[in-house]
């Protein structure tokens, strides 16, 4: 089978490797559609998370069901379905809680073992959920950062009389404007890209602007910051009204300088979020599959696993108008 495999910073490489065997518990998934995720750029640009190398790349995807291993019960060849990709000690506190995404030794397919940017992919059963027919499988390759999204939407604890603020108008900003436009009074969406503030605007956003508002009265509630970098930290920071909640949902690639004095000042509350809880996943597939969250405007390009170092690229630019970038392995 064809694989995208990193080998190092910048350096991702196609290569034919055996195809997986299902072991007990275990599933093999034809992988239908793979979606290169912020983290992936991350493993791309910096080498974050890999922890061997080589290794195959991907932990956001949808596929089919092609062979179940000894013991598998609730699973069978032709079921549709997408991965839970988070990789969890399992005995921690938070994992027997069922926090998995705040254990400590918490990885993902595609940084620990093989991941899914690949024709074939074997997972224990526990890791999969079924999708219902009705979901096209190009949009639940989606399921993954709508569940990130819905995740932060959680934890922001919107009201309908609030007022939020995206900083970045990526997938996962943009992912999180569907997730929340039901909840809150306004919505504000910044980001540099004018083609990416005009698909806010149709996604559902009130506002849109390329830069961070400075007068006290155009300040919202809370705060969803979907960057990662120390500009758009120290505005966050800014754009929150006294007692305001700010959600950190980008990852950061380097250490940041703020000054705290503003947190101090109007009682801000931080709140971090970490990937998703399962059941972030679970209403993830009923929202996409129910027609509520309309994920489509988001895939921009669907290309073949040997276009991997061009996918990357485009990503890395950025190209402004490349939001979703999705591989299609099997050729559905």
């Amino acid at each position: 089978m064809l694989a995208v495999r990193y080998y190092g910073i910048r350096d991702v490489r196609i290569e034919v490797l055996p195809r997986p065997v299902c072991g007990p518990k275990e599933v093999l998934v034809k992988v239908a559609y793979a979606g290169i995720c912020g983290s992936d750029l991350h493993i791309y640009r910096k080498g974050m998370f890999v922890s061997t190398v080589p290794e195959t790349m991907g932990h956001e995807f949808s596929g089919v069901v092609e062979e179940v291993g000894p013991g598998v019960t609730g699973f069978k060849p032709g079921d549709h379905v997408v991965g839970d990709p988070r990789v969890a000690c399992g005995s921690c506190p938070w994992c027997r809680q069922g926090k998995e995404n705040i254990c400590p030794e918490l990885s993902f397919i595609g940084e620990i073992c093989p991941g899914c940017f690949a024709e074939y992919l074997v997972l224990n059963e526990e890791h999969l959920l079924k999708l219902p027919s009705s979901l096209e499988l190009d949009r639940a390759a989606l399921i993954e950062p709508l569940a990130v999204a819905l995740h932060a939407a959680g934890k922001a604890g919107l009201s309908s009389r609030e007022t939020l603020g995206i900083i970045g108008a990526g997938p996962v900003g943009l992912l999180t404007l569907l997730a929340a436009r039901p909840l809150v009074e306004q919505i504000l969406v910044v980001d540099r890209a004018p083609v990416r503030l005009e698909l806010a605007r149709r996604l559902g956003a009130d506002r849109v602007a390329q830069t961070l508002p400075e007068e006290p009265s155009e300040q919202v509630d809370v705060v969803i910051e979907a960057v990662g970098a120390e500009a758009t930290l120290k505005g966050a920071l800014k754009l929150l009204k006294p007692g305001g909640r700010l959600i950190l949902a980008g990852l950061y690639e380097e250490s940041v300088l703020v000054d705290p004095n503003p947190i101090l000042e109007k009682e801000l509350k931080i709140y971090g979020i970490n990937a998703y809880e399962r059941l972030d996943l679970e209403k993830a597939v009923q929202a996409a599959a129910s027609g509520q969250v309309d994920v489509t405007p988001l895939i921009s390009r669907i290309l073949p696993l040997k276009s991997a170092a061009e996918a990357f690229e485009l990503l890395t630019s950025p190209a402004p108008d490349v939001l979703k970038i999705l591989f299609n392995p099997a050729g559905f």
